[in-house]
């Protein structure tokens, strides 16, 4: 364990072998000149870890780490990521939602917190660790995750957030994917109600007039989905799906649902400066262009993953079961 030639199973989680354990990872990092902060904190964390009942399967950025933004409804990498979702109810009280023991959203608590009423999302925690979170403080522009007469939002037997396509969206601070300055790999999970003009799923544009997007994921034009300045590459799917895209700083190339969905263009990309990103509408304020539909899980690199593209989408898929 830790690469220190201990072995320590769950019948071995005594104090005793914990000690053990931290003493010689203390041992180790004294030997490199540091030391452990809180030696108690540690071995309470490393008694939890061990005597864990079930697998912990779910965790794609301990895999394929390095995401510019990662967002889910499951926990895509545990040592970093106690809370997927921050949610408020009817009289405005908040709370944030976490895991189970097996990587998924904590549902017992969101819908004990939901109290047989509806609960939105105000904050969806990037998982990245690069501090992206997606929020929205307006309470009718937060999207559902429980609803008072159907419960939990799900889509194929998983959480999921609505967004309702009249004002419904979640904002970064900071850009997720900066094509103009970067390589980028994105992959989402989403399932569109309408494929028609103005379901944007996620964009990024210019925070000040004239308010451009230099990207936008979804169907912009018809049924096709948008990529990068009026380029339209591949063609939305009724029913959950699983997008992809890679952008080699020349070439964008779509994905549905792990099979390329057109030919590979070539993208002239805009320089842009204080971007900001959009999830569930364009980045155009007051065009009125809304996602209605579900998310459940949002990736972005800005770097070049296509080595990795199987194995990232053999993960998703695995878990959401979206195509075999």
């Amino acid at each position: 364990m830790l690469g220190l030639g201990l072995s320590i199973s769950s019948e071995d989680s005594s104090t005793n072998g914990i000690t053990l354990l931290v003493s010689a990872f203390g041992a180790r990092l004294a030997d490199d000149g540091g030391t452990i902060e809180n030696p108690s904190c540690m071995q309470q964390d490393l008694a939890d870890l061990v005597a864990e009942a079930a697998p912990f399967t779910t965790g794609l950025l301990e895999f394929y780490p390095g995401a510019a933004a990662a967002y889910s409804l499951r926990q895509l990498r545990r040592s970093v990521s106690p809370y997927a979702i921050r949610v408020r109810r009817a009289n405005d009280l908040e709370q944030d939602i976490g895991f189970n023991s097996n990587g998924e959203l904590d549902t017992n608590a969101l819908l004990a917190f939901a109290d047989g009423g509806d609960a939105w999302v105000s904050v969806w925690y990037d998982q990245s660790s690069n501090g992206n979170d997606a929020v929205q403080s307006t309470k009718s522009s937060q999207p559902k995750i429980v609803d008072r007469t159907t419960g939990l939002v799900t889509e194929n037997g998983k959480p999921a957030l609505q967004f309702d396509g009249s004002d419904d969206f979640m904002t970064s601070g900071d850009y997720i994917v900066e094509l103009s300055q970067n390589p980028v790999s994105l992959f989402c999970v989403s399932q569109s109600d309408a494929l028609t003009v103005g379901q944007y799923i996620l964009a990024e544009g210019d925070s000040v007039s004239p308010y451009s997007s230099n990207f936008i994921l979804g169907s912009a034009t018809a049924s096709e989905i948008l990529w990068v300045n009026g380029t339209t590459m591949g063609t939305m799917q009724a029913g959950q799906v699983l997008i992809g895209f890679d952008w080699d700083e020349t070439n964008a190339t779509a994905f549905i649902d792990g099979s390329q969905s057109d030919v590979s263009k070539v993208v002239t990309v805009n320089t842009e400066t204080s971007l900001y990103s959009y999830i569930g509408r364009n980045a155009t304020t007051g065009a009125g262009t809304f996602f209605i539909g579900k998310i459940q899980e949002l990736i972005t690199y800005k770097s070049d993953q296509s080595s990795n593209r199987t194995g990232i989408e053999t993960n998703i898929n695995d878990f959401y079961s979206i195509y075999s």
